[in-house]
């Protein structure tokens, strides 16, 4: 009897000290997760209520992938048309120097009703806002400087008219395109229009072009 008495004491405590290895081994598994090891707080599992709640609430996106196009399509409320602005000048100053076709020419005379060859540049340009200098070779300093080849509608082209040539301005006109040239020429023709493959003098005696009107692009609303 003593020895069965003995025998489920040493049965039950071993059964107690099963039980409480395996309830110490649960817990470190509890303590001891992913989250952990990772070194990131395990996250704090929601009630039913809160998660019903979430799901009753409808889903607004925080950024809507069209916000970029809608706002750059409010941002331009008118049609835009790019103008050139150099085109618009160019334009201006070939009608204005028509404009004075036959005029006399007058040494040392400004315009209107007669002109000198920087007399009449002069006012040609000031008409469409661009002021130059009154002497040509002091025009021939100004803008950019152009060669033959490049020359476009609306530069002013310099020559040396002397018979002996020493490379000095003293001539000046307005190209026009298409190898024309505007100028108030000389005592018996005024104010004439000149093709420099017509008039082999001047594309011989020609020096180089100045450029005073710059391309800008400004904005007209519809």
């Amino acid at each position: 009897m003593k020895h069965i008495k003995l025998l489920n004491i040493t049965l039950l405590g071993t059964s107690l000290l099963f039980l409480g290895c395996s309830n110490s081994q649960e817990k470190i598994q509890k303590q001891v997760s992913v989250y952990n090891i990772i070194g990131v707080t395990e996250p704090i599992q929601t009630t039913n209520r809160v998660q019903q709640k979430r799901k009753s609430q409808p889903y607004i996106p925080l950024v809507s992938p069209d916000i970029t196009y809608i706002s750059y399509k409010k941002s331009i409320p008118f049609h835009r048309n790019h103008i050139d602005h150099r085109q618009l000048k160019v334009q201006q100053i070939e009608s204005r120097a028509k404009s004075f076709l036959g005029t006399p020419y007058v040494w040392g005379a400004t315009g209107p009703n007669k002109f000198d060859c920087s007399g009449f540049t002069q006012w040609v340009y000031r008409d469409a806002g661009i002021n130059i200098p009154r002497v040509s070779k002091n025009q021939a300093r100004v803008g950019e400087f152009i060669k033959y080849q490049n020359l476009q509608p609306g530069d002013m082209v310099f020559f040396d008219t002397k018979k002996k040539r020493t490379g000095m301005v003293n001539h000046v006109g307005i190209y026009l395109g298409n190898g024309n040239f505007i100028h108030a020429s000389s005592k018996g023709k005024g104010v004439v229009i000149y093709n420099f493959n017509q008039k082999t003098f001047y594309k011989k005696r020609f020096l180089w072009g100045r450029r005073v009107v710059q391309p800008t692009l400004h904005y007209s609303l519809n």
